[in-house]
């Protein structure tokens, strides 16, 4: 018997059940019910970050009822005292997931009992013309070997967490804990540790501060230096900032708001983003405006005006919120900045060597304390280990720039270039950035059309690898997308028309995030352009149907999406085509 005859085959592979592969998953079934699917999640739960594993206490989610859906399940409105200016505890999200792929069916099969639970991705390569998964159940350790014609990467941009080698760390006798596995740990709980070291500068980090601090724990909070490869501390707003609207996240989705910001993704033909982007004026008025929101979140966390004799002011973020050229989140407590301030220890710099119990800094002051535990919000790697170079360089997915063929690098150089010259042409705002500390890829950013699809290659996509700001948004509109491009449903541009594309992705995404759009995938203030660009590809005009004043000032919702998402079901209703 083969290899192959003793394997498992389908036609679609989903890897990843998190939100993203499991909206993908059901738009797929729906489409085409029939379709030989299944989803491999390396947890035994799903919900990616949200999954039961994952989450804790004070993880609240940093969008709103009401959005925190999709199109075809409305969500409960979780209990008021669960709720915080219609943000609500991670836990409400993790149940509607759960939910979700209990209810979802086709043909007799619920998306629940189509994923494989404990099943890791060891390696990826395409043989003979189909997608060659070898897995490991975590559990058992047995191999499994998988085929399919198509496969949805899913499995996104926080799978894999990034746990630094600490020297010394085999002569510590506390506990070292990555916040992937916060949730699941006992360390508030465990009276023997008193003194907890929170290293890392983002919204995980100042959660597992917050709930140490609130455990009567104390806390050490240490976020790298600005220039030896950290971005510095976050920017953290206020989740009750005023707007027009009913709240911050819903105003995000409306595109009078998405067209103040300098984004290539908004077609280049308004006379109103002509003004505020490619003009002197414009982009006077949209700074200032930026400027506003920037100076009421310093003053929240006042930085310079609260007192504390811990290194409070060590937490004020670089640039302002508008570059994104660090990491950002909402502050949910109102006794967080006051607490931080009064009771946390607060560090720049990194650590140097872990010893006993002893925790030692590299400064000039030779730095160092108690630490009982440390607690790691230190970001991700990219999740996409189990492909090797060539299948990197094949799909335009990130790899390193000293591998990379000469021919290849001239000719990405000469269209990015060419592209940056239109983007500086158009925004008048990218051309002259703030002073900032700018942290260099080693690694070629991505290469794939609408961040999803390569080029060379229509059976792999790539999904949830943009950095956006509302993700279920992002991700049903990826999904519906996604169908299309299988049906091929609408007629693709040709291979230099997407290359043209996504060169203008990558040079806009340099000059727009800074640090942040090195790789070329990050769109954190643009999920409705995004989801625009998507949609008019596509052909379909429902999310354009709420009247001229609606299409520019009404959020686009949950709703609008599953408007489109059954305007193309019934365009496909009479030539339905496979995916298989």
């Amino acid at each position: 018997m083969s290899p192959k005859e003793n394997a498992i085959n389908f036609d679609v592979i989903v890897v990843g059940a998190g939100l993203t592969g499991i909206i993908a998953a059901q738009r797929l079934l729906q489409a085409h019910p029939e379709t030989r699917l299944a989803i491999l999640e390396r947890d035994y739960c799903v919900g990616g970050v949200w999954s039961t594993r994952r989450i804790y206490p004070s993880f609240w989610t940093q969008w709103t009822y009401g959005i925190a859906e999709f199109s075809d399940m409305p969500m409960e409105q979780p209990p008021k005292e669960d709720c915080m200016h219609d943000l609500f505890r991670a836990k409400y999200t993790t149940k509607y997931l759960e939910d979700y792929v209990r209810n979802m069916s086709h043909a007799g099969q619920t998306l629940r009992e189509r994923i494989r639970f404990n099943t890791q991705v060891e390696s990826i390569r395409k043989v003979n013309g189909q997608w060659k998964l070898q897995c490991i159940d975590t559990i058992s350790k047995s191999q499994r070997t998988m085929f399919s014609s198509k496969l949805v990467m899913a499995n996104g941009q926080s799978s894999v967490p990034n746990v630094p080698d600490f020297l010394g760390k085999e002569h510590f006798h506390g506990k070292i804990i990555d916040s992937i596995d916060f949730g699941q740990s006992d360390i508030i709980q465990d009276k023997s540790i008193q003194h907890i070291a929170v290293i890392g500068a983002g919204k995980s980090a100042a959660d597992m501060v917050y709930e140490s601090v609130k455990a009567g724990k104390t806390v050490s909070w240490i976020i790298r230096k600005t220039g030896n490869g950290s971005l510095g501390a976050a920017a953290f707003a206020p989740i009750d900032l005023p707007t027009p609207y009913k709240n911050g996240v819903e105003a995000s989705l409306a595109r009078i708001m998405a067209s103040l910001q300098p984004s290539y993704l908004i077609p280049y033909r308004s006379w109103w983003t002509w003004l505020l982007h490619s003009t002197s004026l414009g982009a006077m008025l949209v700074s200032k405006v930026f400027s506003l929101l920037d100076s009421s979140v310093r003053k929240y966390a006042g930085y310079r005006e609260r007192k504390s004799d811990k290194g409070f002011e060590n937490l004020e973020y670089d640039n302002d919120i508008i570059w994104q050229n660090g990491t950002a989140g909402g502050c949910h407590f109102a006794d967080f900045w006051p607490l931080v301030a009064e009771k946390v220890y607060v560090y720049r710099g990194d650590v140097k060597l872990l010893s006993g119990k002893e925790l030692y800094l590299d400064d000039e002051n030779g730095t160092h304390f108690p630490c009982d535990a440390i607690l790691c919000g230190t970001g991700w790697k990219d999740g996409l280990g189990m492909f090797d170079n060539r299948t990197f360089m094949e799909l335009g997915l990130p790899y390193p720039k000293d591998i990379e063929p000469q021919e290849e690098s001239a000719k990405w150089e000469k269209l990015v270039g060419r592209a940056d010259e239109q983007i500086l042409k158009r925004f008048v705002m990218l051309r002259n950035p703030p002073k900032h500390y700018h942290k260099y890829e080693t690694r070629t950013p991505y290469r794939l059309y609408h961040t999803m699809a390569p080029v060379h290659d229509d059976s792999i996509l790539f999904m949830n690898h943009v950095v956006a700001g509302i993700k279920l948004f992002a991700a049903e509109a990826q999904a519906i997308w996604a169908v299309a491009y299988w049906d091929k449903a609408f007629p693709l541009p040709s291979v230099a028309e997407r290359e043209d594309d996504i060169a203008h992705m990558i040079a806009w995404n340099k000059r727009r995030y800074l640090s942040n759009g090195e790789l070329g995938n990050f769109a954190a203030f643009d999920s409705v352009p995004y989801a625009d660009r998507l949609f008019d590809e596509m052909g379909v005009t429902s999310h354009r149907k709420k009247g001229w004043l609606g299409n520019i000032f009404a959020p686009i919702m949950p709703a609008d999406l599953g408007k489109v998402w059954h305007e193309y079901l019934e365009r496909q209703s009479k030539g339905q085509t496979s995916v298989s």
